[in-house]
């Protein structure tokens, strides 16, 4: 009988810690739940950030570095990696720079398990399908990949109470191909300044060629088409990034008809053609072909060095 009383002692007292557990864990904020993550100044590390809506059930890893300084005045730049998904490294190539010039950099990861194509990452889910777009697949814009952006953004404002307004983004290959599209598809969002490096093609706003590679069945309007030129986007290519046989490098009949066989060919089509529109749309244009970098490739820890300028960056 003592033994039984024991027992039932010792499984009250297990269930009650249970409990009193149980409750702490689910009063911590998301944030505190996260190895090694840190809101101090002068920490490096990763994070988990789950976004709302759509993709609530997909933890995006989030690289970040925050230098010296008041977190809650610091500007806040994001890094789009490219199609080898190594956002550890799109940090990384940012920490001096941060450190030198005063701003905080995040590089989330679209890994090719929760984003796991071309059509999840580079074309953000716009269609179900973006080479065989149609009203049918044409997908609401909170299942588009471009929804995290600002939403990372403001959970980093949250988290720091910061009094930052907006964000910079920079994103070489196909992480230029993700921002210069979410240019054209959601001006209205936070981002201030972009700057686009090196993309392998584009989505340009000519009305003649069919999505991806143009606005005919793209379900945008000449609206907001004027509202994408009016942001601060920087078309920034690498003087030799000129090799038409580099890996990963999308040719077909209509990409290399339209925007050439390069990657450089390519973005000099891209801001000339989509100039060119804008003045037929009597649109103001704000986008800007930077100086092409010269003796770089397609190498993005250089790009990144080169694109530093554009941001004006405590000015």
């Amino acid at each position: 009988m003592k033994h039984k009383i024991r027992l039932r002692i010792k499984i009250i007292f297990i269930l009650i810690m249970a409990s009193c557990n149980s409750n702490d864990n689910d009063e911590l904020p998301a944030i505190s739940k996260v190895e090694e993550f840190s809101l101090n100044p002068n920490s490096t590390g990763v994070f988990k950030f789950s976004p709302l809506g759509f993709y609530s059930d997909k933890e995006i890893n989030v690289y970040y570095h925050i230098p010296l300084g008041d977190v809650k005045d610091l500007p806040v730049l994001l890094s789009l990696h490219g199609a080898n998904r190594n956002a550890d490294d799109y940090r990384d190539c940012w920490i001096d720079m941060a450190n030198t010039n005063g701003f905080m950099v995040f590089a989330p990861e679209f890994n090719d398990i929760n984003f796991p194509s071309g059509d999840q990452y580079n074309l953000a889910n716009i269609f179900e399908d973006g080479d065989n777009p149609s009203p049918e697949t044409y997908n609401s814009s909170e299942k588009w990949t471009f929804s995290v952006l600002d939403q990372l953004f403001d959970h980093i404002i949250k988290v720091f109470d910061g009094n930052q307004i907006n964000y910079n983004a920079w994103g070489h290959s196909a992480g230029a191909q993700f921002l210069h599209r979410f240019i054209i598809y959601q001006p209205e969002s936070k981002l201030n300044i972009v700057v686009c490096s090196n993309a392998g093609w584009y989505t340009v706003p000519e009305k003649e060629i069919s999505f991806p590679y143009g606005l005919n069945k793209s379900q945008l309007n000449d609206s907001v088409i004027k509202k994408a030129f009016l942001k601060n986007l920087h078309v920034h290519l690498g003087e030799e990034d000129t090799n038409p046989n580099s890996s990963s490098l999308r040719h077909n009949e209509i990409v290399d008809a339209q925007q050439g066989i390069t990657r450089r060919a390519r973005g000099r089509y891209f801001y000339k053609t989509s100039k060119e529109n804008a003045e037929l749309l009597n649109s103001e244009f704000n986008w800007i072909k930077t100086e092409e970098v010269k003796n770089v490739a397609h190498e993005y820890e250089l790009m990144a060095k080169d694109a530093l300028q554009y941001f004006q960056i405590n000015k």
